[in-house]
This record gives structure tokens, sequence and C-alpha cells, in this order.
């Protein structure tokens, strides 16, 4: 998008809003978020109220614009600088919004990237569902069933990345691999990934320190050189750059950036900021 479409769309909120609303209500045509009934009744606080099931709304209620409490220029505003990879500090000092606003916002985005995506029920089992079903989580729950921290593996396939969890693999699984058939292993801070997993590039996985240092008495190390995905493959050039400029990742994030870096290096060279914007204004997934 163009600074000047840009600069009309922010002028007001009332442009910010209407831009938005585009997303939201195909052909202008509202209808009830929990039950899709199209008779509304509209109520004098602006809101509406469904026919059937008698549920209270508003343009924005259900969906990922919801959360956060920002107005459609303040939304527009952090999504522009997202597309740009602004740094979360610099995106509060630019927008005079406070930085847990903007965190929130941020992982806002990540959140509606990452239910867009092929795995996403599975990315739900691990952790993100709860997240979402709150709808005001900063950030996701702390998970400590069998199947966390997730391991993801890489493809790369006609100049796509595909990042897929792998429910039926965990740390322990890496480090059989690892001990046993001699797979090798390398870190970047606190994401572990391995060489090639066939059908797989790499395997990824970020954890705790902890997993690592005493496992049955040995500590596990990650440093040996030479593998596959640090030689020849794009995606993992594209990502280490930028995983690097976090300056670590907690495990409970480390999905929701590795779709983040899905989603941009499947589209690199073009315009996110409207995408972003229609994922935004998608409904919340219904997990219950």
């Amino acid at each position: 998008m163009d600074l000047v479409t840009y600069e009309r769309l922010i002028h007001t909120d009332n442009s910010a809003r209407k831009f938005l609303l585009g997303f939201c209500w195909k052909n202008h045509q509202r209808f009830c978020p929990r039950c899709r009934h199209r008779k509304l009744y509209p109520l004098s606080s602006g809101r509406r109220r469904c026919a059937r099931c008698k549920y209270t709304f508003h343009d924005f209620t259900r969906r990922f614009l919801n959360i956060g409490n920002l107005s459609p220029q303040e939304w527009l505003r952090v999504i522009k600088l997202f597309e740009l990879e602004v740094p979360q500090a610099v995106i509060a000092s630019q927008t005079g919004l406070a930085p847990n606003t903007v965190a929130k916002a941020l992982n806002t985005i990540r959140l509606a990237i990452a239910a867009q995506a092929l795995d996403a029920t599975q990315l739900y089992e691990v952790g993100l569902g709860t997240a979402l079903l709150k709808s005001h989580a900063q950030t996701p729950p702390e998970h400590k069933g069998p199947g966390w921290p997730p391991v993801f593996g890489l493809v790369e396939q006609g100049g796509m990345a595909f990042l897929d969890i792998l429910p039926d693999l965990n740390v322990e699984s890496i480090i059989h691999f690892k001990r046993n058939f001699r797979l090798r292993t390398a870190s970047l801070g606190s994401v572990v990934y391995t060489d090639r997993f066939s059908p797989y590039l790499s395997l990824l996985v970020s954890g705790p320190q902890e997993i690592w240092r005493d496992w049955q008495g040995n500590p596990v190390t990650h440093r040996d050189k030479g593998l596959t995905v640090d030689a020849t493959q794009q995606f993992w050039r594209f990502a280490k750059e930028r995983l690097r400029r976090y300056r670590g990742i907690a495990p409970e994030r480390f999905p929701l950036y590795l779709k983040e870096l899905e989603f941009r290096y499947n589209r690199r060279g073009t315009d996110i900021f409207e995408e972003v914007a229609k994922l935004l204004c998608t409904f919340v997934p219904d997990l219950g």
C-alpha cells in the first residue's frame, strides 16, 4: 500500500473503521456472530441484538480486532509498523501506546496468523487454543502436557516454506535420535534445530534450558557444524536473521513466531498490510 493511500485510511478514526469494516461484513450484510441469524434489532447504544438468540454485539465482537481495546486508527498504525518489522519498543514510542498494549496487539496479530495455518487445530491442542478462547490472553498459557514443548518440521518446496507441528515427536525424541542415530543438532538461543530428518529439512523446538542440561544424568549439547539447513536452505537464513533480533523467545511464544516467519517468508516481496488487516477481522475460532 502506498503512503498516500495509507494516510487517507488513517486520516480519521471513521475512515480507519470503514476500511476494517469492509473486511468484517461481506456486502455490508450483518449477522449474529453466535448463531449466524440475519434478523437483527438496532439498539440505541449502536449495538445490535439477534432476534433468534438475543445475543448483543457490535461490529467487531468475537473478532481478533476486538482484543486489546485499540481504536481502528491505532490498529492500522500497529499493522503498518508490524509489516515493516519495526521493533516492539519503537512501535510503542512511535504510536504513544503503552508497551504492554503493543505487546498484546502484536501477539494478537500472530494469533490471527496462526489461526489460518493448515495445522492450526494441532497448534490449539498444545496450548494456543486456550489463549484464543480467552480472547484477552497476552501470551499463550504455559503448557506442561506430553506434547510440550512442540516440535516442528521444516519443508521447503517451490519457493515456499511450511512448518508443520509434529505431535508424535517431543524433546525426548530428538535426544533419542541424537544419541542413538547421530542426528546432528545446533542451537540459536533457546531454539534447537536439527540436520535433515526425512522428509523434513530440519526439526525445530524451543524449550527451557534445563530440559537439556541434565537428561538422565548427562547434559545434551547442540554444537554440531555443517547442518544441511544452515548451508543451503533459503527459509532458515531468512528466519535466523529475524530470530536473533528478538533476543530470546519464550517457549510459549515460539509457535506464534514460527507461524509469523512462515507467513512472511511465503509472502516476501509483497504487501502484507491488507492481508494482516483481513486476518484481524476474522472471527476468533470457536474451540468450545
